[in-house]
C-alpha cells in the first residue's frame, strides 16, 4: 500500500465522521420526536432534544473542519483545490466555503440548526411535530454531503474527498506516486475562487440568502404540524412572525444579490431576470402572499386553504430553486448557476418527497392518503421498471394537482358568504392571487429547460398536436428545443409590469379598508387626499422625465408606485396617528414601492433612450472675430469678439453666413457651442480581470451621484491575438476576380490583372523549367491613401503540385499568398495575413445612466425596517392569550 507524503488525511476522516454523526443524530431526533407525539412521551421528547443538540454540534464541527482545511490550503482535497489558491486574499475564505455545492448545503443545514434550536425554546406545544419536519429535512440535506455509493446510486458529494480518490482519478499512474503533492505542480496550488465571487458582497449575500431559504422551513413545519394534528387553523398564529421573518431575510438576500450583480457582473445593472435570480425570487413572492393571507385568517376565519397552500408551496419552491441551481439544468441559460454534479436524481428525490409530503398532509382522510401513496409508489415502480421515469414524474405531478383540488373542496372550511367587495380581506386575497400568478409566470419561463425534459416521452403526441394547431411552441417542445425568450429583460418586463402596478395599487388603498364591510363614501374620502397628491406628483414627474404616449404603461407604474408611497405615508401619519408599533406594514409597503419606483427605467423597452453625460466641467466659450463654426447645418463666420449665449438663434446677429463653404477646410471647423470642456469631472476604470482558469471577467465601474448613477462596463475587447512565430495573424481568405476590391482591416486590395510568367522571367523568380506560374498584379491602398503594388505568384510544380510563394508587402504589413485559380468562375483565392504591428487596439464599452437609482437602495432599507417592525408587532400579538 502506498504511503503518501504530505497528506493531511486525519481532517478528511474527521470531517466524514462528523457528517455521519450529524445525519444519524438528525434521524434519531426525527424518530424520537415522532414517537413523542404518538405516545405523548416526555422521555422521547428529551431524547429528541439531545439528539438534535448532538446533530447541531456535529454539523458545526463539519463546517469548522472544512474552514480549517480551506484556511490551511490542503490542496490534496478536491474541494479545497477547486475553490482556493495561494494568491487569494484570506478575506475571501468564506466565499470559498460556500462557492461549491457541498459548502452551500452545509451553510443551509447550519441555518436549519440555528432555527431548530430557537424552535426548541419557543415552539412549546408545537415542538414535537415541527421538529420532526426540521430534523427530517436535515437528514435529506445532510445526505447531499455524504459522498457514498449504495449499489450504483451515488448519495451526495463529500467535501472531504481526496483528489486521488475521485472516481475519474482512480487507477491513474500519478496516484501511485507517494510524493505526488511535492512532485506534480498541479497539486501545489489550487484552481482558486471564481473571480466573479471575489467581492465583499459574496461574503454576506450567500449566508443571508440561505438564511432566507432556511427560514421558510419554520412556517412550513407549522403548517405540516397543523395539518398532521388536525389543527387546521391554530398553526397560523405562531407561524405569522416566522413568515414575515422569511419575507424580510429572503428579500434582503435577493437584493444583496442584485447589489453584487450591479458591482461585479457586466450584464448592465442590478437585475437581468437571470434564471438563478428568478429561482430565489419565486418563493419570496409566494411567502409574501402567504404572510398577508395569514394575517387575514387571524382577523377573519377565511382563506385558510390559500394560507396553507402558499406556505407549503413556498418551501417546495425553495427546494425547486435549489434543484434548478445545483442540478446543472440551467448551465446553458444562467451566468451563475452550478454545473452538473451527477446528483440530479437525488435533488429530484428530495423535491418530489417534499411535494408528496405536502399533498399527503392536505388530505385529511386516511383512505385518500393511502390512495395517494399507493398511486405514487406504483408510478415510481412503473417508471423504474419500464425506464419511463420522466413520464412517471409527469403523472405524479398531475396526481398532486388533482389531490390538492380534492383537499381544497372537501377538507377546508368555506365561508358561508363571500367577502364584501369593499373589505380589506377581499383585496388582500386578490393581491395574493396576483402574486401567485406573477410567481407562476416567472416559474414557467424560467423552467423551460425542465419542460424540454418532461416533454421528451410525449414528443410524438405533441408533434401531432402541432400539425393540427400549427402552434410553434408545441413543435419546439416536441423537439426538446423550447428555449427562454431571446430578449429576457424585455419579455419579463412586459409580463411583470401589469402585476407590478396592480400590486402597488393594492398596497396603496387596501389599508384604508376595514375588515368586514367598509362604507364606500368614507373610504373614498379617506383615500382622496393621497390620490390627489399622488396624481399631481406623477404628472409633474412624467413631464420632467419627458414621458411620451408610447410610455403609457410606464406612466401608470410611475403613478401607482408614487400612490403607494404617499398613501401608506398618509395612513401612518393621519390614520395611525404616528403609532409606529402598528405601522410596520405601511413602512414595508413604502419600501417596496420605492424599490419599484427606482427600478422603473428598466421597464423602458423597445425605445432608444439617449443621455448626454458630461465628463468634463462645462466652461463658457468665447469667439473672436473671424472664427468659424457650424450651426443649423451651415457654416458661419463670427463678426465680433463675444461670449455666446445659450441658443445660437439669439446670437445669430453676431454671425455671417459663409456663402461658399467649399473655400474652407470644413473638417477643421467645430460645431457651435456655448461651452468648452473644463476640468475633468470624474474618471471611471471598468476593467477586465484576466483569469486563465475561469476565463476573462469584465468588472464594471460606477460613478454615483445623489440623483443618478453612471454605470460603465467593457462589452468587448480583443485581448488575445492569434499569430504565428513571425508575427502574422490568421490569414483571411479573399476571392477576387480581375477588377474586384476587398478590405483587410483598413487596407484596400484590388486585383488589377493576371499574367503568365514568361520563360525569360523564370530565372528572376527561381522557377523550374517544368513549373507553371501565374502572376497576380495587386494594387494596395493603405488607410492614409498611399498606393503600393504586390505581385504574388501561383506556382504549380511539374504542373501538378501547388507551391506556396507568399509575398510580404512591408509598407502595409500584409503577407499575401496566391492560393488558387478558378478559370471557370474567374474568382481566384488569396490568403492575406496582417502583421500584429498593424493591429489597432480598441475595446467596446457601454455607459448606462440609471436615474434616481438611489430610490431603489433607500427602498431596500425602508422595506427591511418595515418588515422588522411588522415581525416585532406580530411576536407581541402571538404572545397575547387567545380570547375564548
Amino acid at each position: 500500500m502506498t504511503e503518501y507524503l504530505g497528506e493531511h488525511t486525519f481532517w478528511g476522516e474527521f470531517g466524514n465522521l462528523l457528517a455521519i454523526i450529524s445525519i444519524s443524530a438528525a434521524l434519531l431526533a426525527a424518530v424520537s420526536y415522532y414517537l413523542s407525539y404518538r405516545k405523548n412521551s416526555s422521555a422521547f421528547r428529551q431524547m429528541g432534544r439531545v439528539a438534535f443538540w448532538t446533530h447541531s454540534i456535529a454539523l458545526i464541527g463539519v463546517a469548522l473542519t472544512l474552514f480549517y482545511m480551506l484556511f490551511n490550503q490542503y490542496f490534496e482535497y478536491d474541494y479545497v483545490w477547486k475553490h482556493a489558491n495561494r494568491d487569494m486574499p484570506m478575506r475571501y475564505i468564506f466565499s470559498c466555503f460556500w462557492e461549491g455545492q457541498e459548502g452551500s448545503f452545509i451553510l443551509w443545514s447550519f441555518w436549519h440548526v440555528v432555527l431548530g434550536n430557537i424552535l426548541l425554546l419557543t415552539a412549546k406545544k408545537w415542538e414535537n411535530l415541527t421538529m420532526v419536519v426540521v430534523a427530517g429535512m436535515q437528514v435529506l440535506l445532510g445526505s447531499m454531503i455524504l459522498g457514498v455509493y449504495i449499489l450504483d446510486f451515488k448519495i451526495g458529494n463529500s467535501p472531504f474527498t481526496l483528489i486521488r480518490e475521485l472516481p475519474e482519478n482512480i487507477g491513474l499512474p500519478w496516484t501511485t506516486v507517494s510524493t505526488y503533492l511535492q512532485d506534480i505542480p498541479t497539486f501545489q496550488d489550487g484552481r482558486g475562487l471564481n473571480p466573479l465571487l471575489q467581492n465583499y458582497w459574496m461574503t454576506i449575500h450567500p449566508p443571508t440568502l440561505f438564511l432566507g431559504y432556511a427560514s421558510t422551513i419554520v412556517p412550513f413545519a407549522f403548517a405540516i404540524a397543523g395539518l398532521w394534528s388536525g389543527k387546521l387553523k391554530e398553526w397560523v398564529r405562531p407561524a405569522i412572525p416566522w413568515a414575515y421573518f422569511s419575507v424580510s431575510v429572503l428579500g434582503i438576500g435577493i437584493l444583496m444579490g442584485g447589489a453584487w450583480a450591479y458591482e461585479a457582473l457586466s450584464f448592465g445593472g442590478f437585475w437581468a431576470w437571470d434564471p438563478v435570480e428568478n429561482a430565489s425570487l419565486i418563493p419570496w413572492i409566494t411567502i409574501v402572499g402567504a404572510a398577508h393571507v395569514m394575517v387575514v385568517n387571524q382577523r377573519k376565519n377565511r382563506s385558510l386553504f390559500t394560507a396553507t397552500f402558499l406556505t407549503l408551496i413556498t418551501y417546495v419552491l425553495v427546494m425547486y430553486a435549489s434543484f434548478l441551481v445545483h442540478s446543472g439544468v440551467l448551465g446553458d441559460t444562467s451566468v451563475h448557476s452550478f454545473t452538473s454534479n451527477g446528483l440530479m436524481r437525488q435533488h429530484l428525490f428530495i423535491l418530489l418527497s417534499l411535494a408528496a409530503l405536502s399533498v399527503t398532509m392536505l388530505l385529511m382522510r386516511k383512505e385518500l392518503k393511502r390512495v395517494f401513496w399507493l398511486g405514487s409508489i406504483g408510478l415510481i415502480a412503473i417508471g423504474w421498471t419500464f425506464e419511463i421515469e420522466v413520464a412517471a414524474i409527469v403523472a405524479f405531478l398531475g396526481m398532486c394537482v388533482v389531490m390538492s383540488i380534492v383537499a381544497y373542496r372537501k377538507f377546508f372550511p368555506k365561508p358561508k358568504r363571500e367577502e364584501p367587495l369593499w373589505s380589506r380581506e377581499f383585496w388582500i386575497f386578490l393581491g395574493s392571487l396576483v402574486l401567485l400568478l406573477s410567481a407562476a409566470q416567472i416559474a414557467l419561463e424560467t423552467s423551460k429547460p425542465i419542460w424540454n425534459l418532461l416533454a421528451e416521452p410525449f414528443s410524438e403526441p405533441l408533434m401531432a398536436l402541432y400539425n393540427v394547431t400549427n402552434i410553434e411552441g408545441l413543435k419546439s417542445l416536441a423537439e426538446g428545443k423550447l428555449a427562454p425568450h431571446s430578449d429576457t429583460i424585455s419579455f419579463f418586463n412586459k409580463w411583470q409590469v401589469p402585476f407590478a402596478f396592480i400590486v402597488t395599487l393594492l398596497i396603496a388603498f387596501t389599508q384604508f379598508l376595514k375588515y368586514g364591510k367598509t362604507q364606500l363614501p368614507k373610504f373614498l374620502k379617506k383615500i382622496s387626499i393621497s390620490f390627489g397628491i399622488s396624481l399631481v406628483i406623477a404628472v409633474l414627474a412624467a413631464m420632467q422625465l419627458e414621458y411620451t404616449g408610447d410610455e403609457f404603461v410606464l406612466s401608470i407604474l410611475l403613478f401607482t408606485t408614487i400612490f403607494a408611497v404617499v398613501a401608506n405615508l398618509d395612513y401612518g401619519i393621519r390614520i395611525m396617528k404616528g403609532r409606529w408599533d402598528f405601522a410596520g406594514a405601511s413602512v414595508a409597503h413604502i419600501g417596496f414601492a420605492l424599490v419599484l419606483l427606482g427600478y422603473r427605467d428598466r421597464y423602458k423597452e423597445d425605445l432608444n433612450v439617449y443621455y448626454e453625460i458630461e465628463y468634463f466641467e462645462p466652461v463658457s466659450k468665447s469667439y473672436k472675430e473671424g472664427d468659424l463654426a457650424i450651426a443649423r447645418g451651415a457654416v458661419f463666420r463670427s463678426l465680433e469678439d463675444h461670449t455666446p449665449g445659450e441658443d445660437f438663434v439669439m446670437d445669430q446677429k453676431r454671425w455671417d453666413l459663409v456663402d461658399d463653404p467649399r473655400t474652407i477646410d470644413i473638417e477643421s471647423v467645430d460645431r457651435w457651442s456655448p461651452y468648452k470642456p473644463g476640468e475633468k469631472l470624474f474618471s471611471l476604470n471598468p476593467r477586465i480581470q484576466l483569469n486563465p482558469e475561469f476565463g476573462n471577467v469584465a468588472e464594471p465601474a460606477t460613478k454615483r451621484y445623489i440623483n443618478r448613477d453612471i454605470y460603465t462596463h467593457v462589452r468587448w475587447a480583443e485581448l488575445e491575438v492569434d499569430s504565428d512565430d513571425t508575427g502574422f495573424r490568421t490569414p483571411i481568405e479573399l476571392e477576387l476576380g480581375v477588377g474586384d476590391t476587398a478590405f483587410v482591416g483598413s487596407t484596400k486590395l484590388r486585383l488589377n490583372a493576371l499574367s503568365v510568367v514568361e520563360d525569360n522571367e523564370r530565372e528572376k523568380y527561381m522557377i523550374g523549367s517544368n513549373d507553371l506560374a501565374v502572376r497576380a498584379s495587386l494594387g494596395i491602398k493603405d488607410g492614409n491613401g498611399n498606393v503600393y503594388e504586390a505581385e504574388p505568384l501561383f506556382i504549380l510544380r511539374d504542373s501538378v503540385l501547388p507551391i506556396p510563394d507568399p509575398v510580404i508587402q512591408d509598407e502595409t504589413g500584409l503577407r499575401i499568398n496566391f492560393d488558387k485559380i478558378d478559370p471557370k468562375t474567374g474568382k481566384h483565392t488569396f490568403l492575406v495575413s496582417e502583421h500584429i504591428s498593424n493591429r489597432k487596439e480598441f475595446i467596446v464599452m457601454q455607459a448606462i445612466q440609471f436615474p434616481m437609482i438611489n430610490i431603489l437602495w433607500i427602498g431596500c432599507i425602508v422595506m427591511f425596517l418595515g418588515t422588522v417592525m411588522a415581525i416585532r408587532h406580530r411576536i407581541k400579538i402571538s404572545k397575547r392569550p387567545r380570547k375564548s
